[in-house]
């Protein structure tokens, strides 16, 4: 049994007050979370099923009955979409809902399909004795993700919950120790891996204290540090790259981003508004945790997590073996190895295109486009009409928005394919261009594709 295994049960024996979750007007402690626990597992024994869907907005609700679960040896099905006919294009996965009523209602000719859709309790402060929970032998509950495929249909990813808490106990024992005093806040929902683990996993085992709201704007992380000292953020690059001065006012113990790679840009403004520069988490539903980082003095190398290897295969490719995964995977990122402990990415492998017979690399044109001072973020994306050419959809610097006010945007245009026409082919240049002043990220902090097509 791992380390985080036997710190889980301990968790659910000890009935100690430390402070669990809490929001605004509530929070929970130990003995309540280890009553609720009780009381999920309580309600849930009697059903038949094994595989449940399980979705709640409120992270402590969450919580409870994903650990009442793991308790039964239950398997748990997530998923970040709540949409009715992305659920009944999943619905094949699973035999029942727990929801705390953030699932939308199944159109009609579905609903007959759900055998049984579980309300949570909304749950209360307890001063009733404590219950005596069981623990199973072995714990086998597996996790199935549910994300976006490269077709934008659903995509199952099974994890099961050794390495899932497996990756929490390598987290606290890698920053724990400067964590001591802080409470956990995120701007990232917790049914995904990264927010799963980094937002609730690993401070509920580990004594962490964690808000069981999401921050979606800066206002209200301005608020929270006004009320709470010793922030820890858990965020990605689609909140760290809004720019609001009124950030300046807020200190954070530490700050994690992942869904996508942080830019420089992004990384040095968060220096300037919070105060410390974020560390990066690179890795993926698929693979967990590969490697991390800080751009302090311009470090572009990632530090490899514990128990991870990587190695060139006779093809080329990056392989990686991980405590996280069942096997070795192949890896879709070109990858070069500083030293045993470092390595640098050097840009995706399935991110090189033909446009009219000539071969583009996406990333190079991003990262050029990038070096406009106009441009805070760049996504392109390849276009199908009569022809095939590239979309660029890009966030907006403070300069380029000045600059867009003041002139066209036929005008910015021009500016940024003459800057781009010295390193590339016409072919290669996007013929299309969308401005923002944000790129819409979703809550786990990705791009999804079919929203940056459905911009063209």
């Amino acid at each position: 049994m791992t380390n985080a295994f036997q710190t889980l049960e301990l968790l659910l024996q000890h009935n100690q007050q430390r402070l669990v979750a809490f929001d605004d007007r509530n929070q929970f402690y130990q003995v309540d979370f280890q009553q609720h626990v009780a009381q999920a597992i309580k309600n849930l024994n009697t059903d038949p099923y094994q595989k449940y869907l399980l979705y709640a907005d409120n992270s402590y609700h969450f919580a409870v009955n994903f650990i009442a679960l793991v308790l039964l040896q239950k398997d748990i099905i997530l998923t970040a979409n709540n949409k009715p006919d992305w659920l009944a294009a999943i619905q094949d996965s699973y035999q029942a809902i727990i929801s705390d009523g953030s699932i939308e209602q199944l159109s009609a000719e579905n609903s007959d399909q759900i055998l049984a859709h579980l309300e949570v309790t909304h749950y209360q402060n307890t001063s009733e004795p404590q219950s005596q929970l069981s623990f199973p032998e072995q714990y086998r509950s597996n996790i199935q993700f549910y994300t976006s495929g490269s077709s934008s249909e659903p995509k199952a990813i099974n994890k099961n919950i050794k390495q899932l808490l497996l990756e929490a106990d390598n987290l606290e024992q890698l920053f724990g120790q400067t964590l001591q005093q802080s409470k956990f806040f995120a701007t990232v929902s917790h049914h995904h891996i990264y927010g799963l683990i980094f937002r609730l996993l690993w401070p509920l085992l580990y004594k962490h204290p964690f808000s069981h709201q999401i921050l979606l704007y800066p206002e209200e992380l301005i608020a929270a540090s006004q009320r709470h000292d010793n922030i820890c953020l858990v965020s990605s690059p689609a909140f760290l790259s809004r720019h609001d001065n009124n950030l300046a006012s807020v200190t954070l113990t530490q700050c994690f981003s992942s869904g996508s790679l942080l830019t420089a840009q992004a990384a040095r403004l968060s220096y300037k508004q919070l105060k410390l520069f974020p560390v990066e988490v690179f890795g993926s539903t698929e693979t967990g945790g590969i490697g991390y980082r800080t751009q302090a003095n311009n470090n572009t190398a990632w530090a490899k997590f514990p128990g991870v290897v990587l190695t060139t295969n006779e093809v080329g490719r990056t392989t990686l073996d991980s405590p996280y995964i069942p096997h070795t995977e192949i890896l879709d990122d070109q990858i070069r190895q500083v030293d045993d402990h470092q390595f640098e990415l050097l840009g995706r492998i399935d991110r090189v295109v033909k446009i009219e017979e000539k071969r583009v690399s996406l990333d190079a044109l991003e990262k050029a486009i990038q070096q406009s001072e106009l441009v805070a973020e760049v996504k392109v994306v390849v276009l199908q009409h009569k022809r095939t050419f590239i979309g660029a959809v890009i966030a907006l610097s403070a300069l380029g928005q000045d600059f867009l006010e003041q002139h066209t945007k036929l005008a910015l245009n021009t500016k940024l394919k003459n800057q781009l026409s010295q390193q590339f082919e016409s072919v290669a240049i996007p013929r299309k261009w969308r401005y923002f002043e944000h790129l819409p990220y979703n809550l786990q902090g990705k791009l999804p594709i079919d929203t940056l097509m459905s911009l063209f």
